[in-house]
């Protein structure tokens, strides 16, 4: 269902709405034609003890993977535009990424916006109370498993120090900020 999101891929900044709009349009398709076999199957035979049921009951197991979904996606808060903005006056030539929302068993971690350049990552989090050494951690881990070395990250809850960051990226030679095309599919498959 990649096709869906061909528009907004993940990590642009209308990633986050367009896929909850599509979330609830997949969900109440797949619960609508749950819906209708069960009532085909009944109508057709007179009885609900029928093989369309049992489709129709087999039907709810990806709608209800398409409500957790919803449910999830409910929970990424967009970078607001005038944020956007500002990032984008100093983003310059580096690779940044939106709207990234990380889970781990015990928290989750919404990062505004991202950028990844050479072996640095910086991310820009508006979330009251992030917990960046839990937030570092876990990426540091997954960073681990994937086989990549030597990245360097740091969260910052002040916008204006991730800009001054961003402006001072911005001044390193162009082989210093290739961004590392496995950390961006690492990312990309652990976020929402």
């Amino acid at each position: 269902m990649d096709f869906l999101y061909r528009r907004y891929p993940k990590g642009s900044y209308g990633y986050a709405d367009h896929k909850k709009i599509i979330d609830a349009v997949i969900m109440l398709i797949m619960f609508a034609l749950a819906l209708g076999l069960y009532i085909i199957g009944i109508v057709t035979t007179g009885s609900r003890k029928n093989l369309l049921t049992i489709v129709a009951v087999l039907g709810l197991l990806p709608a209800c993977k398409m409500v957790v979904s919803l449910i999830m996606s409910l929970r990424v808060t967009p970078c607001d535009k005038e944020l956007k903005s500002e990032i984008e006056n100093h983003t310059g030539r580096l690779t940044g990424l939106y709207n990234l929302y990380f889970t781990s068993y015990n928290k989750n971690w919404l990062i505004a916006h991202m950028v990844i350049a050479g072996k640095s990552v910086i991310g820009l989090s508006v979330t009251d109370g992030f917990d960046e050494k839990g937030f570092n951690d876990h990426l540091n881990e997954l960073i681990r498993k994937e086989g990549l070395k030597d990245h360097m990250i740091k969260v910052f809850t002040s916008k204006d120090k991730y800009l001054n960051r961003l402006d001072e990226l911005n001044k390193l030679t162009d082989e210093d900020t290739v961004p590392d095309s496995g950390l961006i599919r690492l990312i990309n498959n652990v976020t929402l």
